[in-house]
């Protein structure tokens, strides 16, 4: 007789009996598979053919030397043993349900059967587990051959070799799992039978369902099985149905407990499976068993990792299924709010909100189902301030699902908001990120609908108006009516109410306070679901009409009609709708100052969740939403994402980068077509969008946006139409256009021209005719980017013949003279129209007049000589008190072709020198010029210095090819002439005979001619006999040295500015007049004046580094000037000059460390940005800390205490990471304290000393080696408590070390000794110097005497 239980330990213990052993290890394959066949026939006929003898010691060794078979036939023989059991099931079925049958005779073959399921499976489930150096041991133990590639074994370690050791035979054994799926198919059908009438006794029984129940534990330790869905809920069906049936429960519950303990990828399956039970096989009990067991545990992320993180899964996933189940246990689960496991606290955070939302979609809210809801809302607010960063990260992701679900909970949306907002400052990025994306889910969520869900303030003002006055009436009529009423009281605080809020648009502080009575209204958590529409929305028709006839006033009584009375409570409903919905946009208003500051955060995922919010904000007509947009605009700067990049959580949203981000989001909001308009509507309404972006944007933000649209373009993604839309708008004639759709059209196009050149070449009539023409004339600002559009006709990205990919050259294309788009530059010059947008019009007519021309100095000598007739007289007796320009035999680079004209330009200076009058305005029209002429002249210079190396550097392997020198022919042209530029090509003969003249002209080195083009800027365009510049500098020197009779403010300062730009022509005109530039930076009165000489000295230190050099000091004096944007200028312009290494930095960084605590936030931002950039140079910082310690502490120029720590500390992050730079600084630091006698000093050391983490022990011993050094001055309170601090930093640094803990309280020791002593001698020197009281006296007395002498 079998003993299933007998068996089953001598399985356990390895003594199985075989009374007839075969082997299947040394045996080739046709035996192996002709026994298995034998055994298959026997099995299919009879299941029952198990009980023979032989048949049964077969199939054990079969189980027993698995792990040799071949896996084929490990595949069949699985399928026999499958089919037995089947065919062994059929008859046990057809015995139960046949009346005279006895099923107990079919028990010992269904043992039988179970025993070689379990060792068959545990077998091969274990073969995987197993190293394939102890499979290799094993064979070797019992000396046998067999191939390492045609046995189950050798796969299985071949498989987990590769993987750990973690795969199964079910991967190398083809059918290993379809057959484990099929057995337990067939084990839930007999575990669905009367099994009591099989087995006599329970025992017996039991011992039978534990095999299949032990199996499928044993098969869901590996995740390969938890992953096939279809067999995942045959095993469960299977269990439960042991649980249901045969007092399975606790086994259930101790199976489910072990594997939330070890094993993670159970922790979801876990949950499903209780959910099966509880919802399917009346597993109520089980389910609070699994969760009174978990309530019962306590929880340590520091000693247990893996079961708070599993115990958490499974909560969240138990709380999506079984929300029913889970609410039963809540108060005892409730406990681990305040768990230890941060994890812990995460999980039930999101079950509770899970909890919300199934409780909110219930149809019959019920009293306590509304005050559960309210309690897990409180909950989930208290968890705002949780103290670690992931659970209040999980807070904000509840807050995300819960609002977004079918009840949108609008009594709890006001507070939730305002504590999102307050997260978007947490120190977690992780949590900002998260806060983003909830306001955003919020806002796109939210439940003002009745006027298309858009959020305009306007006009929810002015419905909430209209509906007050309405009220006002009724409230009147009914006041009127029943004065004696409770209900007239009522109504006559609404009509108050509503007198208020006639002001609102007038009066912003009565605005405010009715949004903050709104908050308030919401505060109340308590009221009924009736005082607000959105509630009642969420509730059906019938509740909804029982709350209203049970709260609404009796109108009827009031003396108002049904329909009236009706009418009313609409309007009441619509006034809290409309109160909730003004305080909703001011939330968000709130939240938009932070959301700007975090579109230039460093961390991807908070841009692009910003991005989002803005996004939504302007599709919901949010007011400010368009400042985000702009400011976004800036992102187009980022470095794009590389192919490999991925992001910190794995999204593909950050992978992809900020700058594609941005891209979609342009494309989103303004270049999508609607699909409900035709394609020319479309065009209209994305060339309405574009021309809209250019509305009332800054000159930072049209760069970016410039930058923007050009590489939209360049991708393609703005169609011809959109361009052909955009001309037809610039050039429409036909009736009048606003000023600003034109100028939109025009700024758009220059920008689309960065990118595809042809818009500009395809229709240049058009620029002429319109820009350049009569509606340029009449508006300048159309002719200024008319300008700007034309200048792309001069460059062209060119491919060199045989470069590398990417190496792109600018071919410069110049045009003759007589081109018609230079005379209307010259018209636009000679505008006589007072109007300041003159002078950027003029500047960027000069700009295009450089950029296109082959002679621009011919025009532009023209242009100076029109200008000089139209002012009308100069200060002769001035102009003579200024010394005559140096002569010198240098042609100027500005000369013209012959004498006469020169001649006539000296005359017509004579004839305004003899005039008195000066007209300000066409003066400051000449200064302008003269001076932005003086600046093109130099870039003109510097491109011909170019063209000519480029040349050059072309035709040297050509010349080195040359047989024989060839006689150059010189053509007559004035000593020191530059060549005249020009991108036509020439002939090759032509090329030749230039390339010779280029010789003789600009030298044979690169050297030779960059000392030819600084000779011309030295010594003739502001000195030479016939410059034309060179009779202006003294008229500009002259309005700058008597700024205070030029009583015109824009001449001033165009006169400094075009000083300042003559300044930069000549290193002898810049030196002699250096004093005087200064001088003005010093005392001009006008911020705008010193703001541009900040900027000229910038200029000049990188034209003359050695002039600056001596003076660099006075670049630095602005930094403390009293107005904002002459500190904004000076930072910027040292931030430049600094960070690219054009002026040494000389003890001067103090003054930059000040401006991280100036009171603009933008000037502190911009310092803050310049040090992090500075960390990056060569420890600059590091090198420069002494310097900065000694400007900020010592000196008429210390800052406070306070702000000396925050600037410290802020600095001192720059040198943590470099342990070496820390020992360094130690030591100067203590070697500061012995020429230190100041508290305030000594103060400042020690608290820099404080701020270095100390994290090696050589740190902490030159702290100990300089004490000598300091050990006096810790009697100062403050030093000895930053001592004491640092030796607490130390030690939690060194708590591993045992040495290191010895030194430190070797350190401890002296210092309280040193302490004790310095404190002692202190008060010694204090007694010395301090008389005795009679002495005192004395001296009181002596001194009396000695007055009254004097008297």
């Amino acid at each position: 007789m079998f003993n299933l239980h007998e068996q089953l330990l001598k399985l356990q213990e390895g003594e199985i009996e075989f009374h007839k052993d075969f082997s299947f290890e040394g045996i080739d394959s046709t035996t192996a598979k002709r026994t298995i066949n034998g055994l298959t026939d026997k099995l299919v006929v009879n299941g029952e053919n198990i009980n023979d003898g032989g048949t049964f010691d077969t199939l054990m060794c079969f189980a027993r030397d698995l792990a040799s078979i071949d896996p084929k036939l490990v595949a069949r023989g699985l399928d026999m043993l499958v089919t037995g059991f089947e065919n062994e099931i059929k008859q046990v079925a057809a015995a139960l349900s046949t009346a005279g049958h006895d099923p107990t005779r079919y028990a010992e073959a269904l043992d039988r059967y179970a025993f070689l399921f379990q060792w068959t499976i545990e077998r091969g489930e274990s073969a995987a587990s197993k190293s394939h150096s102890g499979a290799a041991a094993s064979s070797t133990a019992k000396g046998r051959k067999r191939r390492a590639n045609n046995t189950a074994a050798s796969m299985v370690a071949a498989a987990g070799g590769g993987s750990g050791g973690g795969s199964t035979v079910a991967e190398v054994v083809s059918g290993w799992k379809s057959k484990l799926f099929d057995l337990y198919i067939l084990v839930q059908q007999i575990f669905e039978m009367p099994l009591g009438r099989i087995w006599n006794s329970v025992p017996e029984r039991d011992t039978f369902i534990g095999v299949f129940t032990r199996l499928a534990h044993k098969i869901m330790e590996n995740p390969a099985y938890t992953k096939d869905i279809d067999f995942q809920m045959t095993v469960f069906r299977t269990l439960c149905i042991w649980f249901q049936s045969y007092n399975g429960l606790y086994g259930l519950v101790t199976m489910i407990t072990q594997n939330l303990q070890h094993y993670e990828h159970q922790s979801e399956s876990m949950a499903a499976l209780v959910q099966m039970a509880y919802e399917k096989y009346d597993g109520t009990q089980l389910a609070d068993e699994v969760l009174r067991s978990i309530a019962a545990k306590a929880f340590s992320s520091t000693h247990d990792k893996t079961g708070p993180k599993n115990t958490a899964r499974f909560l969240v996933k138990f709380s999506q299924l079984a929300p029913k189940a889970l609410l039963r246990q809540m108060g005892l689960l409730i406990k681990h709010l305040d768990s230890e496991a941060h994890i812990m606290r995460s999980a039930m955070v999101d079950a509770i909100g899970h909890l919300a939302l199934y409780l909110a979609s219930q149809e019959e809210q019920t009293d306590i189902i509304k005050n559960q809801i309210n309690e897990y809302f409180d909950i989930v607010e208290q968890r705002f301030q949780d103290a670690h960063f992931l659970v209040r990260a999980k807070v904000l992701q509840v807050c995300q699902f819960v609002c977004s679900g079918p009840a949108k909970f609008p009594k709890r949306r006001p507070k939730l908001i305002g504590l999102i907002i307050g997260r978007l400052e947490d120190k977690a990025s992780n949590v900002r990120k998260h806060a983003i994306r909830a306001l955003t889910v919020l806002l796109e969520t939210h439940p003002f609908s009745l006027d298309g869900a858009e959020l305009g303030m306007d006009k929810l003002e002015t419905r909430l108006e209209s509906i007050n006055n309405e009220l006002a009436q009724m409230a009147k009529g009914v006041e009127a009516a029943s004065s004696g009423k409770v209900a007239a009281a009522d109504e006559s605080e609404d009509a108050s109410m509503i007198s208020n809020l006639d002001n609102e648009t007038d009066n912003e502080n009565v605005k405010t306070d009715v949004l903050f009575k709104a908050a308030n209204s919401h505060a109340d958590t308590n009221g009924d679901a009736s005082d607000d529409i959105d509630d009642a929305a969420t509730e059906t028709e019938g509740q909804s009409k029982n709350r209203d006839s049970q709260q609404a006033p009796d109108y009827a009584n009031a003396g108002l009609s049904p329909e009236m009375a009706a009418k009313a409570l609409s309007l009441q409903f619509q006034q809290r709708y409309y109160r909730d919905a003004l305080y909703f946009v001011y939330q968000l208003q709130e939240a938009q100052p932070l959301l700007l500051q975090l579109l230039g955060s460093t961390n991807k995922g908070e841009v692009m969740e910003a991005m989002d919010f803005f996004v939504a904000s302007v599709r919901f007509r949010v007011d400010g939403a368009q400042e985000g947009i702009r400011r976004m605009s800036h992102l187009i700067w980022t470095p794009p994402a590389t192919t490999n990049s991925t992001a910190a959580d794995g999204s593909f949203e950050e992978a992809r980068g900020v700058r594609s981000k941005l891209l979609d989001s342009y494309m989103q909001l303004y270049l999508t077509p609607n699909e409900r308009l035709s394609a020319a509507e479309n065009t209209s309404r994305i060339t309405r969008n574009l021309i809209s972006l250019t509305f009332g944007a800054t000159l930072a933000e049209l760069t970016s946006l410039e930058e923007l649209i050009r590489t939209l373009m360049g991708e393609g993604l703005i169609g011809e139409a959109v361009v052909n839309k955009l001309r037809s708008v610039y050039g429409y004639t036909k009736q009048r256009l606003p000023p600003a759709q034109r100028r939109g059209a025009i700024i758009i196009l220059g920008m689309m021209a960065q990118a595809n050149r042809t818009i500009v070449t395809d229709d240049i009539d058009l620029y002429l005719r319109i820009g350049l023409g009569k509606y340029g004339h009449e508006d300048l600002t159309v002719a200024k980017y008319t300008c700007m559009v034309l200048q792309c006709l001069g460059a062209e990205k060119k491919k060199k013949i045989g470069a590398v990919a990417g190496a792109d050259e600018e071919e410069i294309r110049r045009l003759p003279m007589n081109n018609p788009i230079f005379e209307g530059l010259r018209r636009i010059m000679e505008e006589p129209r007072r109007d300041p947008e003159w002078f950027p019009a003029a500047e960027q007519a000069l700009n295009t007049i450089y950029a296109l021309g082959d002679k621009p100095e011919a025009l532009c000598i023209r242009i100076i000589k029109d200008q000089t007739k139209l002012v009308q007289g100069l200060l002769a007796s001035s102009m003579a008190t200024e010394a005559a320009p140096g002569s010198t035999n240098d042609e100027d680079r500005m000369d013209v072709d012959d004498e006469d004209e020169n001649e006539d330009a000296q005359n017509q200076m004579q004839y305004v020198q003899k005039r008195k009058a000066v007209d300000p305005w066409d003066l400051t029209r000449l200064v302008f010029v003269i001076g932005h002429i003086a600046i093109k002249e130099i870039v003109l210079l510097e491109s011909i210095e170019a063209e000519l190396k480029r040349r050059k550097s072309d035709e040297e392997p050509k010349r080195k090819k040359r047989a024989s020198p060839r006689v150059v022919s010189k053509r007559g042209r004035g000593r020191g002439r530059g060549p005249r530029v020009s991108a036509a090509h020439a002939n090759d003969s032509g090329e030749e005979e230039e390339d010779d003249e280029l010789n003789q002209i600009a030298g044979t080195t690169e050297d030779e001619i960059g000392d030819i083009i600084s000779a011309i800027r030295e010594r003739e365009l502001l000195t030479g006999d016939k410059s034309v510049l060179a009779l202006f500098g003294p008229l500009l020197v002259h309005i700058c040295k008597n700024l205070g009779k030029f009583n015109d403010q824009t001449l001033t300062v165009h006169a400094t500015a075009a000083l300042a730009k003559f300044m930069c022509v000549s290193s002898g005109f810049c030196e002699q007049h250096l004093p005087l530039l200064l001088t003005l930076l010093q005392r001009a009165k006008s911020p705008v004046i010193r703001a541009n000489i900040a900027i000229a000295l910038g200029d000049i230190a990188v034209c003359f580094s050695n002039l600056m050099g001596e003076n660099v000091q006075y670049l630095y004096g602005p930094l403390h000037d009293s107005d904002v944007n002459v500190k904004k200028t000076t930072l910027m312009v040292l931030t430049h000059l600094i960070l690219n290494g054009m002026v040494k930095v000389k003890g001067q960084l103090g003054e930059m460390a000040k401006c991280l605590e100036d009171k603009d936030a933008r000037v502190a931002d911009m310092a803050r940005l310049f040090f992090t950039e500075l960390s990056t140079k060569d420890n600059a910082v590091y090198n420069n800390l002494p310097d900065i310690i000694s400007s900020l502490s010592v000196g008429a120029g210390a800052v406070n205490e306070a702000s000396f720590g925050r600037i410290m500390k802020f600095l001192f992050d720059f040198i943590k990471e470099k342990e070496r730079q820390m020992e360094n600084v130690v030591d100067k630091l203590c070697q500061r304290f012995r020429n230190t006698v100041e508290p305030r000093q000594c103060r400042d050391i020690a608290y820099c000393l404080a701020l270095l983490p100390y994290k090696s022990e050589r740190s902490v011993r030159r702290l100990m080696d300089g004490l000598p050094g300091y050990q006096q001055k810790l009697s100062e309170d403050a030093v000895y408590k930053y001592f004491v601090d640092i030796v607490a930093k130390a030690r939690t640094q060194a708590a591993q070390k045992h040495e290191a803990v010895l030194m430190i309280d070797d350190f401890e020791s002296k210092l309280k000794e040193a302490r004790a002593k310095a404190i002692g001698e202190d008060a010694a020197a204090l007694d010395e110097t301090q008389p005795s009281s009679s002495q005192a006296a004395q001296n009181e007395d002596d001194e009396e005497m000695d007055e009254d002498e004097d008297l």
